[in-house]
């Protein structure tokens, strides 16, 4: 901390400075006062002064140097033959004792003086974070809700210039309510999600289920999405048996598409593919965007983190990947992302297949529906 110790940085520079005013100044005082004949009690008072000033930049190493210093200099400089550096009599004593006093309690203040400027600036500096946060997540927020709500609105308006005839298109316009109220329930799970990451309530319903078909819905969402950036599926024939939370582990591919989506501005196919491998399933995301640098890709899972390149394209809380990484930890599942061949992005979520025993239930009950 700045000016609390002989070892570190001070006030006024390095602490080697602080030990050379030490020991020059009490010299000079010795000298100045002994040839202008002035009474013992100003050399006192001056060395006190000093103490202080070299207490208050320097710390409590140099002001005990200054005060035995000026102890010991008119012992060694004022005495022919030159005098022996010790301290003599109880005047001496006295003075070291009155001047070490003086040092220690002066750094003291100066330390607490320290410590608490450290704390408040530190909360100011945590206040003025939490500030930008949120407003920035305010933004966000009303940017990301702006469109589905303004979807919403739209259609309702549609519906009211044009009234119920038989020739409305109600299952273009039930696509269009579904999928802008897909989207604003997803952004306000996400906010929820967060904020019970952030208290430690967040937990999982977990049970067995087939990956495919926890992936399938989500899929078929996310291609009414956008026109320009169709979602493709590829998943085997067998069944893929983990244990999961049904609705939580959609949303980590509800997210992965999303910003898949997102950051393919020039638009793109969106290819999404469950596979097995060994005791694992694998859920991979593959988009052909802007890409992730690769000074970014060991950040991009952080809290609140956003690639710059990303942060360029597109608003964002950088909520989501942080989230998905955790719920798919909670999972006993890993998420890594790279780059793709060509261009894009590929994420990769790894999780534990069920026992062997869930495995095999879950196949004779296919053979059976396909039976019967």
């Amino acid at each position: 901390m700045i000016g609390l110790s002989a070892g570190s940085k001070t006030i006024f520079g390095s602490p080697g400075a602080g030990y050379a005013a030490a020991v020059a100044v009490p010299i000079v005082i010795t000298y100045g006062v002994t040839w202008l004949n002035l009474p013992p009690f100003v050399f006192e008072h001056l060395i006190v002064l000093l103490v202080i000033g070299v207490a208050i930049p320097w710390g409590l190493g140099p002001a005990v140097v200054a005060a035995i210093v000026s102890v010991l200099s008119d012992n060694v400089l004022l005495r022919e033959p030159i005098g022996r550096p010790t301290i003599t009599g109880y005047r001496d004593v006295l003075d070291l004792a009155l001047f070490a006093t003086v040092a220690v309690v002066v750094s003291g203040l100066m330390r607490r003086a320290h410590v608490a400027r450290l704390i408040a600036q530190d909360a100011a500096d945590r206040e003025r974070r939490a500030r930008e946060e949120r407003d920035r997540l305010i933004a966000t927020v009303t940017h990301d809700l702006a469109t589905p709500l303004s979807v919403l609105s739209g259609t309702v308006q549609f519906l009211k210039l044009r009234g119920i005839t038989g020739e409305t298109d109600w299952s273009r316009l039930l696509g269009r309510f579904e999928t802008a109220s897909a989207r604003a329930t997803s952004l306000v799970r996400m906010l929820a999600d967060a904020q019970a990451l952030e208290s430690d309530s967040f937990g999982l319903n977990v049970a067995v289920h087939d990956l495919r078909t926890l992936v399938a819905p989500i899929v078929q969402m996310m291609d009414r999405f956008s026109d320009r950036h169709p979602v493709v599926l590829a998943v085997p024939e067998t069944a893929v048996m983990i244990r999961a939370d049904a609705e939580r582990l959609p949303r980590v591919l509800e997210n992965l598409v999303n910003n898949a989506i997102k950051y393919s501005p020039d638009g793109g196919v969106v290819e999404v593919s469950v596979a097995l491998e060994r005791d694992h399933a694998v859920l991979r995301v593959r988009d052909y965007g802007i890409g992730i640098s690769r000074d970014a890709l060991p950040q991009i899972f952080d809290r609140s983190y956003r690639a710059p390149e990303a942060a360029a394209h597109a608003p964002g809380l950088g909520l989501g990947l942080s989230i998905a990484a955790q719920v798919v930890q909670r999972h006993g599942g890993t998420i890594d992302a790279a780059a793709a061949d060509g261009s894009g992005t590929l994420v990769s979520v790894h999780l534990p297949l069920a026992s062997h025993d869930a495995q095999q239930t879950h196949s004779a009950l296919d053979e059976q529906t396909m039976r019967a």
